[in-house]
């Protein structure tokens, strides 16, 4: 029987654990909000393009630069996030780059000419690299570890939504507010994170405990970095101009990767954490982190293009399939968390893995619209489960004192193999078209032979996914 003390320490413990449960909740929503604001942006311009080429006088390819240039600039910041969380502490990053995000994305209003308006997407992407691996690893430090799981899931979820919801948004702001309107769209959302996170107490006492032993920053490994990231979006022009010029900036390109590793190695304050990927585990999960930004990037590149191109299938009707695979995607996310919780990370890893390898199986090997539809739901629900279960192993691999920097890499890792798949993929279709001599009416062919190469990365993935052991 209870005495009465006994009840009044039961009685605190409980409180504790809701005060904990709701301080986790305000924080976790501020991250989800501040990335949701910035990934939102990365595909709210797409809808603009149009209107801004007839505006501005631009062609295609200079009017592209709006999006290669935000995405480029993520891969390029992304690594120096650890580096400005150990400096000056992870909080007081998180709320002053979500009002220099704000601000900029509001001076968008006023710019009308194209290299202001250039300047403030380059400035949009500098900001989304340092929020999405910052809200990330500030997820994992601050939520307890037996709530990694579900925090994964609701902070998933509204990453994923972003872009879904992002281009629907731009499409009222375009309509009814001018294009110019879609650059600020984030800037309420990120404001609202910031004012979450500003009055969450536990953000007040601000860890900057690394600020000794923080170097100073690794600035030829950006400016390597740089270049070899601009390499992969000038490519296609290289090979534009001719096959010899193809090869040779590839081969340059493949030397100046060469180049940033060895310095990466050498350089006392690195970018990149090397000494990491001297561990097992996460070597394996960074492989697999790579292999999950190409499929991500690359499927949503190659359906449409499959069943418009190939299939003939309206826009509409593209758009309806892509949303049922949407829903699937968030009503993964939204149950996985509870099961990475339960079970091993590492088991829903490979899961999610084998059930997107299924997925692009089916694509390369059907044209039935009813099987594709099928084909797109399993592949979503695939990546439902990659995304909370990876970067829970990802956090299980390292040491704590090791979260930010091996989160920032992952990031980096994924982002990085997002932009060279979709690179690699859409030259791949002028590849083979020339080497097959493919008829417009046979564009499934091409089709089906990249997703069998996605459909062999992803299970070689879920080969490494196996061996690891949370």
């Amino acid at each position: 029987m209870m005495t009465t003390d006994s009840y009044r320490v039961a009685e605190k413990a409980a409180t504790c654990r809701e005060a904990e449960r709701s301080l986790s909740r305000l924080l976790t929503a501020a991250l989800t909000l501040g990335c949701f604001a910035v990934v939102m942006s990365a595909t709210t311009i797409n809808v603009a393009i149009t209107p801004m080429m007839r505006d501005l006088s631009l062609e295609p390819r200079v009017a592209q630069l709006f999006s290669s240039v935000f995405l480029g600039l993520t891969v390029v910041v992304a690594p120096i996030t650890a580096w400005l969380a150990d400096r000056f502490g992870p909080w007081r990053v998180f709320f002053s780059v979500l009002m220099v995000y704000s601000v900029i994305s509001l001076l968008g209003l006023l710019v009308t000419g194209f290299v202001g308006l250039l300047l403030v997407r380059m400035f949009q992407g500098i900001c989304a690299g340092i929020i999405q691996p910052l809200s990330l690893f500030l997820l994992l430090e601050y939520t307890p570890v037996h709530r990694h799981g579900r925090a994964m899931s609701m902070f998933g979820l509204g990453v994923v939504m972003a872009p879904a919801l992002g281009p629907a948004f731009a499409g009222w702001a375009v309509d009814y507010a001018g294009w110019q309107s879609v650059f600020a769209l984030g800037a309420i959302p990120a404001c609202l994170a910031a004012l979450m996170a500003l009055i969450a107490p536990d953000t007040q006492s601000d860890d900057v405990s690394g600020k000794d032993q923080t170097g100073a920053l690794d600035w030829a490994g950006i400016l390597l970095l740089a270049f070899l990231v601009a390499g992969i979006f000038l490519w296609p022009f290289a090979w534009a101009e001719s096959s010899l010029a193809g090869v040779l900036s590839g081969g340059v390109w493949l030397l100046g990767v060469w180049l940033f590793w060895m310095q990466q190695c050498r350089s006392p304050a690195s970018l990149i954490p090397v000494n990491l990927f001297r561990q097992p585990e996460f070597r394996r999960a960074a492989m697999i982190t790579v292999a999950y930004g190409t499929g991500m990037y690359g499927s949503v590149f190659l359906i449409p293009l499959m069943l418009q191109q190939g299939l003939g299938v309206s826009a509409t009707t593209t758009g309806n399939f892509l949303l049922v695979g949407g829903i699937a995607l968030a009503l993964t996310i939204a149950s996985t968390g509870r099961l990475v919780d339960r079970y091993s990370p590492a088991r829903i890893l490979v899961l999610g893995l084998m059930s997107f390898t299924v997925s692009c199986l089916i694509f390369s090997l059907s044209d039935n619209l009813v099987v594709l539809a099928v084909a797109i739901v399993l592949s979503r629900v695939g990546l439902g489960s990659i995304i909370p279960s990876l970067y829970s192993a990802i956090a299980r691999s390292v040491p704590a004192r090791e979260v930010r920097h091996a989160t920032a890499a992952a990031t980096f890792l994924r982002q990085g193999g997002g932009a060279l798949g979709i690179v690699l993929l859409g030259l791949s279709v002028s590849w083979l078209t020339v080497l097959f001599e493919v008829a417009p009416a046979n564009f499934m062919d091409i089709y089906g032979w990249l997703f069998g190469i996605l459909a062999l990365l992803f299970a070689g993935a879920g080969v490494l996914a196996l061996g690891l052991r949370t």
